[in-house]
């Protein structure tokens, strides 16, 4: 159920922008991807932790399904399919990667008691070939 607040809550903020087609425009809407995704993925990992294994991908799809509503919107009222969608990718792909960041590199530090090496901070980086 409070899944579904910060989805409605998200989309509610994304609906108050209007924008352009110019590269600060797009730039803009990228950075906010970035934001919007990393701020609901880290939202998931503190509040949901029975969602924290797909945090990153709640992350993503909360603030690309947001920001297509939103565009859906401005295109009923004003037009400008390219420009819509413009704004639309900019912002699918700023969520991509705020999300993978914040899923993969700001969350996951390793915190651990060690009887024989003692208290250790760091990073648990993998990759599976």
């Amino acid at each position: 159920m409070k899944l579904k607040y910060l989805v409605v809550s998200s989309m509610i903020a994304v609906t108050t922008l209007g924008a352009n087609d110019s590269f600060n425009s797009e730039f803009s809407h990228f950075a906010g991807g970035a934001v919007m995704a990393g701020g609901i993925t880290a939202v998931v990992d503190r509040y949901y932790p029975e969602y924290r294994s797909d945090r990153g991908m709640i992350g993503f799809g909360v603030s690309s399904i947001a920001i297509v509503a939103e565009q859906g919107i401005e295109y009923a009222m004003h037009g400008n399919a390219r420009g819509q969608l413009l704004d639309a990718a900019s912002h699918i792909a700023g969520s991509a990667l705020g999300a993978y960041v914040t899923d993969q590199y700001l969350l996951s530090p390793v915190v651990q008691n060690s009887a024989s090496e003692g208290k250790y901070i760091g990073l648990n980086l993998q990759h599976t070939f």
